[in-house]
């Protein structure tokens, strides 16, 4: 037998020699398992990608993640032209957009008492306190009243109008702006901002001494379809009305510093209304003009 015979001779008989040693021991065996366990019925469920788009590179995954929240989200909002708050179009236009929240009160005759009541923080329900303090407004500083309102009989009838406890208040105990404006910020010591479509204007009190600018208490009262009161709440930046005339001419000395904190805001409100408006920023306004 030639040597390439022998070598090949050799050769298969260790082969099969391998062979006989993986049939009797398995364990022996060159052959390795499949990475997945392959289904012998159906349809495979290994997806293959043949399409020939390359992939993405790390700096396009950010940017396609940062336009994910952009463009298409900010064109699916509707940003709303107007609040819709009930009430809103009963206030000049240029303040609206500075109205946090509007909140109703009982119709019953008492509405703007009650609304007072609801910002002090008393409740509405205390809607017979105000009244009863007022009146004691009136009375303890009663000659002073008798100056700002012109008569003793104007005072009077202020006292009649107020000394209404009924569950239902008749037409002349309603609460009058700015009549009662005075009142109520010199009894609570507060700046009371009085809102409506007619007529704007800002009360101070008129005997004490003002507070550092942060102990301020500035609330605000809304005069809605001619004939109801309501709370409303304005943001810390809204420009707020000029102050009622009478209270540079009867305030007291001392009282002097509330008015310069607001200067800024009421100046705004001023150039906000323009020299078009409508709205009245004085006490007295002619209703036939309006």
């Amino acid at each position: 037998m030639s040597l390439q015979g022998t070598k090949w001779w050799t050769l298969s008989l260790m082969s099969l020699k391998r062979k006989l040693r993986e049939l009797a021991c398995p364990a022996t065996t060159s052959m390795c398992p499949p990475l997945e366990k392959v289904k012998g019925n159906g349809r495979s469920s290994l997806k293959i990608n043949l399409s020939t788009k390359r992939a993405p590179s790390l700096f396009e995954i950010v940017e396609s993640a940062h336009d994910s929240t952009s463009p298409a989200t900010a064109c699916s909002v509707k940003v709303p032209k107007e609040k819709k708050l009930k009430y809103i179009k009963c206030f000049p236009h240029q303040i609206r957009e500075h109205i946090v929240n509007i909140v109703d009160a009982k119709a019953n005759g008492h509405c703007g008492y009650r609304s007072i009541a609801g910002l002090l923080g008393m409740g509405e329900d205390e809607w017979g306190m105000v009244r009863q303090d007022l009146v004691h407004e009136l009375h303890t500083f009663h000659d002073e009243y008798v100056q700002l309102y012109g008569s003793i009989d104007r005072v009077a009838e202020l006292v009649y109008s107020l000394s209404c406890f009924d569950s239902f208040a008749p037409y002349d105990r309603w609460m009058t702006l700015p009549d009662m404006g005075h009142l109520i910020a010199s009894r609570y010591n507060i700046v009371l901002v009085h809102l409506s479509i007619r007529q704007c204007l800002t009360y101070l009190p008129l005997r004490s001494v003002s507070p550092a600018p942060l102990h301020h208490k500035l609330i605000a009262l809304g005069f809605v379809e001619d004939c109801h009161f309501v709370q409303v709440f304005l943001d810390s930046t809204s420009p707020i009305p000029p102050i009622a005339c009478n209270w540079r001419n009867y305030r007291y000395q001392c009282a002097r510093g509330w008015e310069i904190p607001y200067v800024p805001r009421i100046e705004a409100f001023r150039s906000s209304l323009g020299t078009n408006s409508n709205v009245a920023i004085q006490e007295i306004i002619d209703l036939d003009e309006t």
